[in-house]
């Protein structure tokens, strides 16, 4: 495909090197220091210029482009840019990134042709607000096609000979494992140990049941929750848990950015000035009687620090905003629950917009370890043939049941196929789903 991609930031950037391992990559920014940068380390072709300009597209002119993604840090340059676009070369798909609530509430990106609009504060505020249904659960993924969710857990119990097939039944199956040195897909009945990471895929209920045995030191609901951080994501995730009648204090050292957060919120929440924001807020605000604890500030390195405070307080469920996907693997092994910022959230959800289709839904998970495709197979009583891939495992879901699908199927009733996959195996599993 031929892609252009308008911004060249940090999610610019690794849009660019993720795509163009299989596309023609095109990226447009007024930063040449930033182009040049990026030339370094990946092919493509870069254009210096304003991207909200007419003038930056005169040498693109009557060319056809698959895909326009404007991820600038302006939604109205993105917007503009968008539009620009359409005007100066043939688009046939475009995708931007959108910071304010005002626009995912409104129709303006549909009336300009926006084919695909990413909301990366409020994806981000969705997936804590999943984790109240969820309170034993470090990430929860849902899916269009299909009620069944896939759900991470810890090990944190003692449990003799674990294994992935004393965990497996006919609404739940192991996907993943996280052993904190690798991620892998289950071959087999794999032993499994405390601090293992699961990934399970079935019916919430069957999920939920397994987690308990599992986890017993999680709290059985979420009703306090501190956020650390009062600016733009801290608000969002305020905003979000409120809808769920949660508890919230804030705490954030800026005077200025409290009474920006105590406006918005309209006092439905406490908001905390403390200039030093450290461990005696636990016994003079309270802190060590919450149920969760999210540090959502835009520095990782405060984020750590604030969740290893929180968890040496007693808070079991500790969460860290993760800005910078260098830091993922560290927060994972602190014992931290990492959630996916707004910059990581933005690249994951274009990189999943692009995989998927109206037949085929692709996540990521595990910090991009791990892929899933799910799609929707009609009753037509055709035979298809298993998946036959080193790092790959898939699923059929039919009739409320879930069955490893290992052998020929014929399709009798409506079904749909679910596979987990590495990483290095997309490309392979996507052309044998493509096929069904």
């Amino acid at each position: 495909m031929d892609i252009i991609i308008a911004g060249a930031g940090r999610v610019g950037f690794r849009l660019a090197k993720s795509l163009s391992e299989n596309n023609n990559v095109i990226i447009m920014d007024k930063n040449e220091q930033a182009l040049e940068k990026l030339q370094e380390s990946i092919d493509v072709l870069t254009i210096p210029g304003d991207v909200q300009d007419p003038k930056s597209y005169k040498s693109l002119e009557n060319r056809s482009i698959d895909i326009f993604i404007a991820v600038t840090d302006n939604d109205e340059i993105n917007l503009i840019s968008s539009i620009i676009a359409s005007e100066k070369i043939d688009v046939k798909r475009k995708i931007i990134r959108l910071k304010k609530e005002f626009f995912a509430r409104s129709s303006i990106a549909a009336k300009i042709g926006i084919t695909d609009a990413v909301f990366p504060y409020n994806l981000t505020a969705k997936s804590l607000v999943s984790l109240l249904d969820y309170p034993m659960a470090n990430n929860v993924k849902s899916f269009a096609q299909t009620s069944n969710k896939l759900i991470s857990v810890k090990i944190e119990s003692d449990i003799q000979e674990l294994s992935v097939f004393k965990i497996d039944n006919d609404k739940a199956k192991v996907v993943g494992i996280d052993s904190g040195k690798r991620f892998y897909i289950p071959n087999g009945d794999e032993r499994l140990k405390k601090g293992d990471m699961i990934y399970l895929f079935g019916e919430d209920n069957a999920i939920e049941e397994i987690s308990k045995s599992l986890n017993k030191t999680m709290p059985k609901k979420i009703k306090n929750v501190a956020i650390f951080g009062a600016d733009i994501l801290g608000i969002e995730i305020a905003k979000a848990l409120i809808e769920q009648k949660a508890v919230i204090k804030i705490i954030e050292k800026d005077i200025q950015k409290c009474k920006t957060a105590s406006e918005i919120l309209q006092n439905r929440v406490t908001i905390i000035n403390s200039k030093y924001g450290d461990f005696r807020l636990y016994d003079d605000e309270g802190l060590k009687n919450a149920d969760m604890i999210i540090a959502s500030t835009t520095n990782d390195e405060e984020n750590i620090i604030k969740c290893i405070e929180a968890k040496e307080q007693g808070v079991q469920k500790v969460i860290a905003i993760n800005n910078d996907i260098e830091h993922y693997n560290l927060m994972h092994s602190l014992g931290i629950i990492v959630v996916r910022g707004p910059k990581i959230n933005a690249f994951y959800s274009i990189m999943e917009t692009i995989g998927s289709s109206s037949v085929i839904n692709e996540k990521l998970f595990c910090g991009g370890s791990g892929i899933c495709f799910i799609k929707e197979l009609k009753d037509d009583k055709r035979v298809i043939n298993p998946l036959n891939i080193n790092g790959a495992i898939a699923y059929i879901v039919s009739n409320n049941q879930l069955d490893i699908f290992h052998k020929k199927h014929t399709i009798e009733n409506p079904a749909i196929v679910a596979v987990f996959c590495l990483a290095q195996k997309r490309e392979e599993v996507r052309k044998w789903i493509n096929k069904l």
